[in-house]
């Protein structure tokens, strides 16, 4: 059955303009009429640069996490099968839909709905980063630093949530993709710094140096939402509902539907690009070489590529947009594959490049759909639920999947990854959706 979700995606996305004529009434986007008249001049472009300064925050943390850690491991000795601690501390983004309804209920009493949220736990991940790295990385010490870890990974998807929400609320129809590639260009610079420049330099900082460097980053990358507050407390919020649950989302047949082709297509991505580094690393690459080029060069092409996917989807339709993206992505895993077979570093490393540039543009797509799914009075829980779950799914697989590359070595790996995602996105973009 045709649905008006299919029609979206059949046709171009007005990216900015919010006195199109093709624009929506204030009553059919989410945003309460109110607060969308006072959404223009400079509020219009504040919104998004404050998401860049933000997710610049998250991917230093994260860059680190996905880029910094394992490598050193590796290059320390660990096989393989010992890195699946790491991915551990990705867990909070996995199941950040269990605590979603309190960020959307409950109000932090001298700051804004959600800048409060996003203020205290950026405070909070930075603490913890802090007191992380007075530890130093010993056997005996793995426990301490993984509780210290795992706390500031759960402040960082906690400001996730609040940050989306805040956008939903506050961002028309018509940026929304601009909102979106601002979040992945975002944390595409902070991935530079965590997982390229301070990988780069670790030999010179050592442990305490890199951490304490992040902690900074982050630190003032979190400033420019003292912006937000005085307009998030005057916003008219959408009523929230004394009982906000996620079995509400899921009685609609249409949002399952969305949940199940959305959660197997970001399983899927994350496996194309999840273990790139180990691999390079097993290929002999230096960590300055890794992260000195891949570390930095590979997240400012994924910058360019949400752009270039923003672009696209003016001229495009979404669905065209999306198979653009996942064709830059399988096209990467042939380049990765060459690279095993001819076991040259240099080749892999241009396939793993293209496979995360063409994963960025497509999470354009996914990232514009989504936060137009999550408009309503649980925004926060909706969102959690649609993204969070696959994330969820896909750590699952991180963790176990060490195990089963060291069994079936990179080839088998990766083409199966190929041919589960070719899947997942034909699925994303042909499943008919029905209400």
């Amino acid at each position: 059955m045709f649905s008006p979700e299919d029609d979206a995606m059949s046709r171009p996305v007005p990216v900015v303009g919010a006195g199109s004529a093709d624009a929506a009434p204030d009553s059919q986007i989410g945003v309460t009429a109110p607060l969308a008249e006072s959404m223009g001049g400079t509020h219009r472009w504040l919104l998004p640069i404050t998401v860049v300064t933000m997710y610049i925050s998250l991917g230093v943390i994260l860059g680190f996490v996905q880029g910094g850690v394992g490598p050193v491991l590796r290059v320390q000795g660990l096989d393989l099968a010992s890195m699946r601690w790491v991915f551990v501390l990705y867990v909070p983004f996995g199941v950040a839909m269990l605590w979603a309804p309190w960020v959307d209920a409950w109000q932090w009493p001298w700051l804004g709905r959600r800048t409060g949220w996003i203020a205290t736990m950026q405070v909070a991940a930075v603490a913890a980063t802090v007191a992380a790295a007075f530890i130093e990385p010993q056997p005996a010490a793995l426990p301490g630093l993984m509780l210290l870890g795992l706390v500031s990974t759960a402040c960082v998807a906690t400001m996730d949530l609040a940050l989306d929400a805040l956008t939903v609320e506050q961002v028309d129809t018509q940026q929304r993709a601009v909102v979106a590639a601002a979040k992945m260009g975002g944390i595409s610079i902070g991935s530079a710094l965590g997982g390229g420049l301070l990988v780069a330099m670790y030999p010179r900082l050592g442990w305490q140096g890199t951490l304490l460097s992040i902690a900074g980053a982050m630190a003032l990358a979190g400033a420019p939402v003292a912006t937000l507050v005085s307009r998030d407390k005057r916003a008219a919020h959408p009523a929230v509902r004394r009982s906000v649950d996620v079995v509400r989302m899921l009685r609609s047949r249409c949002m399952r539907l969305r949940l199940l082709r959305t959660s197997l297509l970001t399983y899927t991505m994350l496996m194309l690009f999840g273990f790139g580094r180990l691999l390079l690393v097993d290929l002999g690459i230096s960590l300055e070489r890794l992260g000195g080029f891949l570390g930095t060069i590979a997240p400012m092409a994924n910058a360019v590529a949400c752009l270039a996917a923003l672009f696209l989807m003016r001229k495009l339709t979404l669905k065209s947009s999306a198979w653009t993206g996942a064709g830059v992505c399988l096209l990467g895993v042939g380049v990765v594959l060459l690279g095993i077979n001819q076991k040259s570093a240099s080749i892999a490393m241009v396939g793993t490049m293209l496979t995360g540039a063409g994963a960025a543009g497509l999470y354009i797509v996914l990232g514009s759909l989504i936060l137009d799914w999550a408009t309503g009075d649980q925004a926060a829980t909706d969102y959690a639920t649609l993204y969070g779950l696959g994330r969820l799914l896909a750590i699952v697989a991180l963790v176990a999947l060490p195990d089963l590359i060291q069994v079936v070595g990179w080839t088998a790996f990766h083409l199966g990854a190929a041919v589960a995602f070719a899947t997942a996105i034909w699925y994303f973009l042909k499943l008919p959706s029905q209400r």
